[in-house]
């Protein structure tokens, strides 16, 4: 089936009109039609006329007869007619190029040709909206989808022409705005025109002859699924469509910009990112306690105010929670969630997993005595820039030390790979601090393994680009072999392609490829944290497998994070929430020796319910023996 008989009314489907614009050259045809597939276009097409079945023989003997118009386009469209073995060859680049075929037939003789050439859609031009012989005739020759541009005509004959087809043939069909004239000027346009016509026909479209591509991003937009745009090598060569076309170049931009707008459109579900999750937290109000409230008391509205953070009962649900039975105690200024009215777990009262291999937990210097009673083979703390210039005091015997470098230094992120040296250097001076206070904690927890350090390494951008990998790669290599790691083993961390910091989503441009990271991690003669939920998220981006993915990086493995991941943004989701095929990967990683944790969002909060649960969904490989 083509891609155009399957579009769904929420799909894109784009097409590169090269009409005449190929001068009458085979040579430019194949030319205009590779560019519009290196662009992204679905389809390309074309235009076919038998021009003595179109026009009498008189205006095409002298179009100077009538008027000017004539005069200029009857000479043009005379030298610019394909044979039909020009067709037949472009049919067959159009297969091998993998885009659909279209063509406009303008006349009988030229829709019985077409008829010939296998068309996965046949285009009928404004002009011949109301030509219903000419429909009928080509209709019942060809059984694809038709496309009919609505240019030149008003809504009333727009929709009578709208109930023929309909009543007519069983073809699947579309129906796209045009204004028919070369450029279009914006005030002529009425994009909102798209509206009716989804009432006409079962897929809507716009054909644009404006300049520019925003007119066709606002189409999308309004729900126009098929854009048909013209394109050309050059907008000065003389000919009717050039100047109302697009090089392949702007050509290239309206498919990105198109796929883009079908992006920020979504869907009619409204979905809270993580980064909201966390603006959340910051800036939204939450039931606190006025004064301290032990187990046992019922929820009073004297004993509660509004503020932030926002990480408890918002103050809509207030209702539901007054005269409940509080069953944990609250400090005053704490915020009241609803697990402080459920019975609920604490961190001392977890039952002993077993795992095959050193697991443990994250957690933060203000809340390590909580999980220190876990006796964890590892534990990892998950630093800020000040845990590493401040004194802190931290000591397990019963625990392998993991510090997991900050990637925030005051307002900027850590960033090996920048363009600006004053990141640089923050970058460096609190890596350095970090891996000096690694060595510092050492002594107090188990010595069976030198200290690791995690470490995302940077190449980040808010910007969309092309970006130099190599040269990012080597500016970080450098300043990783200049340091000084003695007592301490650096494990550079895999990153996913659309990360969230500072309350927004970045662009992640280095050290997402596993073969990337492997090679980095080759050169360096360092071993590697492999962040599975990271990995999940590039290799939906990339389209590739997540056990191929490990396949590559599995000699540098020397710990991992796990949680599950949805889509190309999705981190740190819950155990068994995801997309992620743990079975197959775990399985894959079986006889590999490598520590890890549970790195759940916001898994620490409620007494650690998300990585306790995490932990209970993961036991199941530790009697497996694959963790």
């Amino acid at each position: 089936m083509s891609r155009i008989a399957s579009l769904g009314s929420d799909g894109l489907y784009v097409i590169a009109e090269i009409g005449i614009n190929h001068n009458g050259s085979l040579d430019e045809a194949i030319y205009l039609m590779r560019q519009a597939a290196e662009a992204g276009a679905d389809a390309v097409k074309f235009q076919k006329r038998a021009l003595s079945e179109i026009y009498v023989q008189s205006l095409l003997d002298d179009p100077n007869s009538a008027e000017w118009s004539f005069q200029y386009l009857i000479p043009q469209l005379q030298v610019l007619e394909l044979s039909e073995e020009d067709f037949a060859a472009l049919r067959e680049e159009a297969r091998r190029l993998d885009v659909e075929f279209i063509v406009t037939p303008f006349d009988q003789v030229s829709a019985d040709f077409v008829a010939t050439l296998e068309l996965d859609a046949v285009k009928f031009a404004s002009a011949d909206l109301t030509n219903w012989p000419l429909i009928s005739h080509t209709l019942g020759k060809l059984h694809c989808p038709a496309i009919f541009s609505t240019g030149m005509w008003d809504d009333a004959t727009i929709r009578k022409s709208a109930d023929f087809i309909r009543e007519n043939f069983n073809n699947r069909y579309a129906m796209l705005l045009c204004q028919s004239t070369y450029p279009a000027p914006p005030e002529s346009l009425n994009l909102r025109y798209i509206n009716s016509l989804s009432k006409m026909a079962p897929m809507v479209g716009y054909s644009g002859h404006e300049l520019g591509v925003q007119a066709s991003l606002l189409a999308h937009a309004l729900g126009a699924t098929i854009i048909e745009k013209h394109i050309t090598r050059d907008i000065h060569q003389l000919g009717p469509d050039h100047k109302a076309s697009l090089t392949p170049a702007q050509f290239s931009e309206l498919v990105r910009q198109l796929h883009l707008t079908r992006t920020m459109l979504g869907n009619n579900q409204k979905v809270i990112t993580q980064a909201e999750h966390l603006n959340r937290e910051v800036f939204a109000k939450s039931l606190v306690a006025k004064r301290d409230l032990a187990v046992g008391e019922t929820l009073k509205l004297e004993d509660l105010k509004f503020m932030s953070p926002g990480k408890g009962i918002t103050p809509d649900r207030l209702s539901e929670y007054l005269g409940k039975t509080l069953t944990r105690e609250k400090k005053a200024s704490d915020y009241i969630t609803e697990h402080d009215f459920r019975e609920s777990i604490m961190v001392s009262d977890w039952p002993s997993f077993t795992f095959s291999k050193d697991w443990g937990v994250k957690c933060r210097f203000h809340d390590f005595e909580i999980y220190k009673q876990l006796k964890t083979p590892v534990i990892e703390f998950h630093c800020s820039d000040r845990d590493v210039i401040d004194e802190v005091k931290a000591h397990s015997e019963h625990s392998e030390l993991i510090i997991h470098a900050p990637e925030i230094i005051g307002r900027d992120l850590f960033d090996l790979c920048s363009d600006n040296p004053d990141v640089i250097r923050k970058s460096v001076d609190i890596l350095e601090r970090t891996l000096v206070r690694t060595r510092e904690l050492a002594p107090g927890f188990r010595q069976t393994a030198k200290p690791k350090v995690v470490l995302h390494v940077g190449g980040m951008s808010l910007l969309d680009g092309n970006y130099d990998c190599g040269a990012l790669t080597a500016k970080s290599e450098k300043i990783l072999r200049d340091l000084d790691l003695s007592g301490v083993e650096l494990l550079p961390e895999n990153l996913p392609p659309r990360p969230w910091y500072l309350g927004g989503q970045w662009h992640q441009y280095g050290y997402m490829r596993p073969e990337d990271m492997a090679a980095y991690c080759k050169s360096l003669s360092l071993g590697m944290t492999f962040d599975i939920c990271h990995a999940q998220l590039y290799c939906k981006y990339a389209g590739i497998s997540l056990v191929d993915y490990a396949k590559i990086v599995m000699p540098y493995i020397r710990h991992v994070h796990i949680s599950d991941a949805h889509g190309i943004d999705g981190e740190g989701v819950q155990i068994g929430e995801g997309e992620l095929d743990f079975d197959a990967l775990f399985r894959h990683l079986e006889k590999l020796q490598f520590s890890w944790v549970p790195e759940i969002w916001s898994g620490h909060v409620n007494h650690g319910a998300g990585t306790h649960h995490a932990l209970c969904c993961l036991e199941k490989y530790g009697h497996s023996h694959e963790l």
